[in-house]
């Protein structure tokens, strides 16, 4: 299994980001890893997003934090890429356990899906940057951890109602997850599987969010998101098992 070549502007934005947590953290800096939409197979000119995780030896001091702070400021002046980071920073002793670890850059913060991460990591879906390789340190996931980790992914989405094709998308993927009891796919992978799989009804809403997240999407499209979210992402919670 081979993952797909990074875009250049992702291979800008992890080469920057490493070098400047390098130098802000020295030996604190454990490894940086990407994973997500990019590695996987995709359309030309598919959205993708920068997920990563940053593992760390030791806490952050105050002053790594605003330094971190000012580098993703420089970053976000880089590319639309590098102004769009999603990223955990976790230690070392919390990311070769199970539990959800705790976001060393916001304490508030755990990583819930924290079980789907490993378990894209187990199956060679990710990148290394830099330092450690994250196989060899987190803990391949149980399926109950991974139902656990999809039942946050559906609760996140249904904070989110703005996010249209977003909530689509990753509702495909909860569903196909738990219909094949494998969660290492990404939003296309799952968008193709429910036009084959799920009712005719939702292909509107489906090939309208591919094509927002293919930057084709109409104005069309975008009030075929806003009317059918609601219906789509009711259908997906009343399709998951009860617990």
């Amino acid at each position: 299994m081979e993952s797909p070549a990074l875009p250049d502007d992702a291979l800008a934005v992890a080469d920057a980001l490493r070098r400047g947590l390098e130098r802000i953290l020295g030996d604190a800096f454990a490894s940086l890893f990407l994973y997500g939409a990019v590695a996987f197979p995709r359309p030309d000119h598919w959205h993708v997003d920068f997920d990563f995780h940053v593992l760390l030896n030791r806490t952050l001091t105050a002053t790594e934090h605003e330094a971190i702070r000012e580098l993703y400021d420089e970053l976000a002046k880089m590319s639309e890429l590098g102004a769009d980071l999603d990223g955990y920073y976790v230690l070392l002793a919390d990311a070769a356990r199970s539990a959800p670890p705790t976001h060393q850059l916001d304490p508030a913060v755990r990583d819930d899906a924290w079980a789907l991460h490993r378990a894209h990591v187990h199956a060679g879906r990710y990148f290394l940057v830099a330092g450690r390789d994250p196989i060899a340190i987190v803990p391949e996931p149980a399926w109950s951890e991974l139902e656990a980790g999809l039942r946050a992914e559906l609760r996140f989405v249904n904070e989110h109602p703005g996010a249209t094709a977003f909530g689509i998308l990753n509702g495909c993927r909860i569903l196909c997850s738990f219909e094949n009891h494998d969660v290492v796919l990404s939003k296309h992978h799952a968008a193709e599987w429910a036009l084959v799989s799920l009712p005719d009804v939702w292909h509107d809403a489906i090939r309208a969010a591919m094509r927002f997240y293919a930057q084709t999407a109409t104005d069309h499209d975008t009030r075929t998101l806003e009317r059918e979210w609601p219906r789509f992402i009711g259908f997906v919670n009343e399709m998951l098992p009860v617990t």
